[in-house]
């Protein structure tokens, strides 16, 4: 899987990954900031923007206009805002790059910002703020991001604050717009079949005229966390739901493919550790999984859960019980083999989406020091050791990092006093 970079004296980043077998050509510009890149009155503001930019723009007057030509080709177009990016993306048949491009181009140059569709667009966002209330896996997931990082804005959740995304006026985009919107934090990237030439047209007509500009930055992690940490969220739910995190690793740290191997031990796949003591041999979940994500200056390692509401304490310690395993007892060979050709196999079949492709190559360019093809990673995995993956578990798995959020039918106080005695390693 080949992949191209270039950087214009502009410092825009063009990532091009071609493929000969694609019939479908996806354009995705890529922007290097999100939630975190926030001031406290701006809450929201990435996420918001994200929804605004398809409102309309100098050539395509309205959203109905931009959509009838994308329905009309038969594309999908999307995008989507994380704490640290935005990402904004058309795929369609390969005839089509020119008028992706153009549209996508339009979108983040010359937006409208109608002041009449601000004011709708903000009950569709407190419309999907409603929606996550409604989903007990997002509102504890959240509550964890939170309690890892109180006072940091890595902590706040993406969508922003009502109070916030209420107040937003059409100079409030503009100002963050010109603050982070600057080709020198930006990347385009074409995966699928295109001509090279097309594109390099296409770039110089639209994206080289840009002077260069600074772009705004991130506010850092500052959390030191020196206790376990808890929030019991009360809901009047059939099914009681936990996220437990604990601070990991930055996006260049090298522990992070050992960390990822240990998730997958743990919480990856239908004959994990986790999988198979909490849901298979007890019955005590519909699911539980692992995860371990990385940010430029932190990380953290989650288990997340759906358990019996009765039963949440005792999946809580048989959790803890298997995490405080891999801290004391060294992996076989054969589980730390099955776990590794587990991340190759389903990295592999992911990769054979163009536009999984193209993010493989987007995330790295625009936040590794060392850009590696999937082979390269493959390596990288074949190379952790069963020693690796306990020295791992030991640094991530200590009860002063643990933070654990819980949300149920749990109104007395009980569960909080016996989780607090509990969370030992």
């Amino acid at each position: 899987m080949k992949y191209t970079k270039q950087i214009l004296p502009n410092g825009l980043t063009i990532v091009a990954v071609p493929s000969s077998d694609a019939e479908s050509v996806v354009v995705d510009i890529f922007v290097k900031t999100g939630s975190r890149s926030e001031s406290k009155h701006e809450a929201g503001v990435s996420h918001f923007l994200e929804h605004f930019l398809f409102k309309g723009t100098k050539k395509y007057p309205t959203a109905m206009a931009i959509n009838e030509i994308v329905d009309g080709i038969g594309g999908d177009m999307n995008a989507f805002t994380s704490k640290e990016a935005t990402q904004y993306y058309i795929k369609a048949r390969s005839k089509f790059l020119p008028l992706i491009f153009d549209i996508l181009t339009d979108m983040v140059q010359e937006p409208l910002f109608d002041a009449a569709e601000l004011e709708k667009e903000k009950g569709v966002i407190i419309e999907e703020m409603n929606m996550y209330k409604d989903m007990p896996q997002a509102v504890v997931e959240e509550a964890l991001d939170l309690l890892m990082w109180p006072k940091d804005v890595l902590g706040q959740p993406i969508i922003g604050q009502k109070k916030t995304v209420t107040s937003f006026t059409p100079s409030v985009f503009r100002e963050y717009m010109h603050r982070h919107y600057q080709p020198s934090n930006m990347l385009i990237g074409v995966s699928g079949e295109f001509n090279e030439r097309e594109l390099d047209k296409l770039i110089k007509q639209y994206w080289t005229k840009i002077k260069k500009q600074r772009a705004g930055g991130w506010q850092k992690a500052t959390d030191a966390q020196t206790k376990p940490r808890f929030k019991l969220i009360y809901k009047d739910t059939e099914q009681a739901h936990l996220a437990l995190g604990f601070k990991a690793f930055a996006n260049n740290d090298k522990r992070n493919r050992a960390m990822t191997v240990l998730s997958t031990i743990l919480g990856g796949g239908m004959s994990s550790r986790l999988w198979d003591e909490i849901r298979e041999k007890r019955g005590l979940a519909y699911y539980v999984r692992c995860s371990g994500g990385s940010y430029q200056d932190t990380g953290q390692f989650v288990v997340t859960a759906g358990v019996q509401v009765a039963k949440v304490e005792e999946a809580i310690r048989v959790i803890l019980s298997e995490l405080k395993r891999t801290v004391d007892v060294l992996v076989d060979d054969k589980e730390l083999q099955k776990a590794k050709e587990y991340l190759k196999g389903k990295t592999a079949l992911a990769l054979e989406d163009n536009q999984v492709r193209l993010d493989w190559y987007l995330d790295q360019v625009a936040f590794k020091k060392q850009i590696r093809t999937p082979q390269e990673a493959y390596d990288r995995i074949d190379k952790v050791t069963r020693q690796d993956v306990q020295a791992i578990a030991q640094e991530l798995f200590q009860a002063s990092q643990a933070s654990l959020a819980v949300l149920g039918p749990y109104k007395d106080g009980t569960l909080e006093k016996n989780l607090q005695k509990i969370i030992k390693f």
